[in-house]
């Protein structure tokens, strides 16, 4: 999670060209009168299912929904950091001039994947400034400041041109709330791209999620930005329901309704009728595949486009407010607070690899990043035995050098799919030197802790260890 350059991993250009008049075509009729009503029809590529569904598949709800969702009687145990509304800022008159729109956007993993860079692009090409923050997992709960520990966020470099688009760095940072964006940024058009992650808490109405949503939403026009939402991609059978996306979709209107009327244009993109996931699809069933993500972005940016237009020939945009050249670039480049540091020195091990867990077929994920446990004995115990047996690990009882359990990071995403990290490749018996931190002191622990693992030797009294530098961890096998 150290910063990271990455590259476009979109289809050729051609084919999302390609696919644009069509999407172009589909624009005016994006909300159907069964999703005006708040439902929405399946595509015909899901109507064999209707004819003979599979077996129901038990439902499995996310980590970060099971973490901070709690019964609404029970108090929660998270530490909540203050989000306060800016102070002291009277809004600016309307716009007048014909630079560049900027635009925020605060988006969940979805913009990790090719629809975010065809978004980006595609709101650039219409005459916008585009900032934008990417945040896995990202959910009202990030954004509202009820999650202290870092996560990790894609800072895309601002794009006011296709020519600058696609160019972003990875850091492990503190989810700033709705309301420091705004202070930071001043945009004229905050857009959200969100719901996969909370789609379940919407379907059913979950009042602290709702509370969260209108409270989100006031924060993000404080200072007299329009407001945009993009709704989560229609999801397969198995994985959601018809019914229980169309309660979703309605929650979500429903927070959005004052903000809708107060701007004269529906505040809400409706992403199902644009991008059915197949229910012969691989992969999780909510991230739809590379091409039609792409195609996703580019509808989901004209539409954006469209509404900028509107307003603009209106005169209904404000200006933006501080420059991103000044108070915004720090964000784009760096965490906005320092990293976290261990206090304790790491351990310098030389381990030989025992045995590994499995984490499967990584392609069916349902977190495109996760974690697994190996299993080491250290070679160099009489070296470090006084500071392993302090830190929970005594001397082996045959005479050898003692058992360590160590959590890598083998499964990343980096734009184009869940794929193998290189120490995941690391064979059986081979020997490795590490600098190795207690799970329980890392930095990142609480970030880790909301990403999958797989651990097959379920020693749960072992002491986990991680590497101190496990960012780096995310380099992929060569050749993959």
């Amino acid at each position: 999670m150290h910063p990271t350059s990455g590259t476009c991993f979109l289809p050729r250009r051609s084919v999302v060209s390609a696919a644009l008049p069509a999407l172009l075509a589909m624009l005016p009729a994006l909300q159907p009168a069964e999703v005006s009503a708040g439902g929405f029809s399946k595509k015909k590529e899901k109507a064999f299912q209707e004819a003979a569904p599979p077996p129901p598949k038990p439902k499995m709800r996310k980590p970060i929904q099971a973490t901070l969702v709690p019964d609404p009687a029970t108090p929660s145990m998270l530490r909540a950091l203050p989000v306060t509304a800016p102070a002291n800022y009277a809004p600016s008159p309307p716009r007048s001039g014909s630079g560049p729109v900027r635009v925020f956007v605060l988006g969940d993993s979805q913009s990790l994947l090719p629809f975010g860079l065809e978004f980006q692009r595609t709101l650039a090409e219409s005459g916008c400034e585009v900032l934008f923050h990417a945040v896995k997992n990202g959910t009202p709960y990030y954004w509202q400041g009820q999650w202290p520990s870092p996560v990790l966020t894609r800072l895309y470099e601002p794009a006011a041109s296709p020519e600058q688009c696609g160019r972003w760095t990875e850091v492990p940072m503190r989810p700033l709330s709705i309301a420091e964006y705004v202070a930071a940024y001043d945009p004229e058009v905050f857009v959200f791209q969100a719901g996969t992650n909370f789609e379940d808490d919407l379907a059913s109405g979950h009042p602290n999620l709702v509370k969260l949503l209108r409270e989100g939403l006031d924060h993000a026009t404080a200072r007299g930005a329009r407001v945009l939402w993009i709704g989560p991609p229609d999801a397969r059978d198995d994985k959601r329901s018809v019914e229980a996306q169309d309660r979703a979709t309605a929650v979500l209107r429903a927070a959005l309704a004052d903000v809708s009327a107060a701007q004269g244009f529906d505040s809400f993109f409706d992403s199902r009728p644009v991008c059915p996931i197949p229910n012969d699809a691989t992969g999780d069933g909510e991230h739809p595949a590379d091409p039609d993500g792409a195609a996703w972005g580019a509808a989901a940016g004209t539409w954006v486009a469209d509404a900028i237009a509107q307003w603009r020939s209106a005169n209904a945009l404000r200006p933006a407010g501080a420059s991103p050249a000044t108070s915004a670039a720090p964000l784009f480049t760096r965490s906005p607070e320092p990293s976290p540091v261990s206090t304790t020195e790491p351990l310098h091990v030389e381990l030989e690899l025992l045995a590994k867990s499995d984490p499967g077929d990584i392609a069916t994920l349902p977190y495109t990043d996760a974690f697994s446990v190996f299993r080491y004995r250290v070679r160099n115990a009489p070296e470090i035995q006084d500071r392993l047996s302090r830190l929970g690990v005594p001397p082996a009882a045959d005479g050898g050098g003692p058992i360590l359990h160590v959590l890598h990071w083998s499964v990343h995403n980096n734009g184009s799919g869940p794929r193998a990290t290189r120490v995941a490749a690391r064979p059986v018996g081979g020997t490795f030197a590490m600098s190795l931190l207690p799970l329980s002191e890392h930095p990142l622990g609480e970030a880790v802790g909301t990403m999958a693992r797989f651990d097959d030797f379920d020693d749960f009294l072992a002491p986990l260890f991680a590497a101190a530098d496990l960012p780096a961890e995310r380099e992929l096998e060569a050749g993959r």
